[in-house]
């Protein structure tokens, strides 16, 4: 099975990228409403954060929570490639500097849709890097 895998340093604390990556207002700021999202719903392990964009939406069920060092999300709803796959961001401290590991994995097959999503998440994490970054 194919998966999307991104990893970045990011010269912040473990507690300023897990903000941005375990709560709503966080995601939000990476997921902005500028450019069409919308998440809702509540935070906690085995809760729904729902994901709109426009009038699409997905559903992940949040399915690990470990404060500071990962979260992961698995997909219920949404587009059909993605139900099933699960996303998960973990957090290797590293002093000053910690590594962001991103994956996407669960994929069934490599599609143009996969391909697209691929550079959209890569997208993202430099965004939660320039975000705590401040740049």
């Amino acid at each position: 099975m194919p998966g999307i895998k991104h990893t970045i340093s990011i010269k912040a604390s473990a507690e300023e990228i897990y903000e941005l990556i375990a709560t709503r207002k966080g995601i939000q700021k990476w997921l902005t409403k500028e450019d069409g999202w919308k998440i809702v719903g509540k935070e906690r392990l085995g809760d729904i954060l729902f994901f709109h964009f426009g009038v699409d939406h997905h559903e992940m069920k949040i399915s690990k929570l470990d404060p500071n060092k990962e979260v992961k999300w698995d997909c219920i709803f949404g587009h059909p490639d993605w139900i099933g796959t699960f996303l998960s961001f973990k957090i290797e401290i590293k002093g000053d500097k910690n590594i962001l590991h991103f994956e996407h994995n669960g994929w069934k097959r490599k599609t143009d849709f996969f391909v697209q999503c691929n550079q959209v998440w890569a997208g993202c994490v430099q965004d939660i890097k320039n975000l705590v970054e401040n740049i």
